[in-house]
This record gives structure tokens, sequence and C-alpha cells, in this order.
């Protein structure tokens, strides 16, 4: 299989790219103006790696992952966790790979980073691509609003 896209690691410039990905209904201005603001300092802190996928010039998919300091647990010593976030494919582009190639880039990059938990919020469309690289569902979480 040839492939018809490249890639390259995430800048901080791209901010509005990766903001844009993950608000792909054009929510509140004000959500993705901070959410750039934010993922740019991430980015910046090494705290963001993202990969994006590009042809002819732009953008067609990205991938990212935000490394959390969550402190050693059992069977983790290094307390670092990455939660997969921004995984997004231009729909012409779907279905050819390029999201598992993302996806896979970002794990192996947090891997070098000693990272060796991942998680991720998965919608029905995408649970089949994170199960065929080994993600379980994983429903012990809560959450609190104010």
């Amino acid at each position: 299989m040839t492939i018809l896209w490249t890639t390259r690691p995430a800048r901080t410039d791209d901010a509005a790219i990766i903001a844009r990905h993950r608000y792909l209904d054009a929510g509140a201005k004000e959500d993705l103006v901070a959410y750039e603001r934010w993922v740019a300092t991430r980015i910046e802190r090494g705290m963001y790696t993202g990969i994006l996928a590009a042809q002819d010039g732009g953008v067609i998919a990205g991938a990212g992952a935000v490394i959390l300091d969550w402190g050693p647990t059992r069977g983790d010593p290094t307390g670092l966790r990455a939660r997969i976030v921004n995984v997004y494919t231009d729909p012409a582009w779907r279905r050819q790979g390029v999201a598992l190639s993302l996806v896979r880039e970002v794990m192996r990059r947090c891997q070098k980073r000693d990272v060796q938990v991942f998680t991720l919020a998965a919608t029905d469309d995408s649970a089949a691509l994170y199960r065929s690289i080994g993600f379980v569902p994983y429903a012990t979480e809560m959450i609190l609003r104010p």
C-alpha cells in the first residue's frame, strides 16, 4: 500500500487546527479560542504530543495525547499517563488507515517518554479502531461537574 500523505509533529502554530479537530461542530467560539490557547501552551511545555497528516500542503488528519502526571500506581511506577485526544480525519480520507497510523505514532512517542497507560473516549464509529490497537472498555470512572 502506498501512503499518500506525510506526517509531522504538531507545533504551537497548529493550535487552531487542533482546536477545530476537537470542536467539529464549531461549538461556542469562546470554547474554541480557550482550547486553542490551552493546547498551544501544552505543546510549548511538552505536555501535548501531536501528529498531523498532510496531503498537498493541507492537514487531512491529526491525533494527540495529553501527558498527565498521574503519580505512581500499582503496576505503573512511572506515574505518567496519556489521554489520547483530538483524533480527527477529514471525511474524504477516512477508512484509509490515517487515524490508525497517527494514533500509533502518538503512542510510540509517549512510550519513549515512559508512558505506559493510555486512556481515551471513543465514539461508536471509532471504537473498533481503538480495539484493534488493544484498548478495552473501562467503565469505572465517575465525573462531577459544578
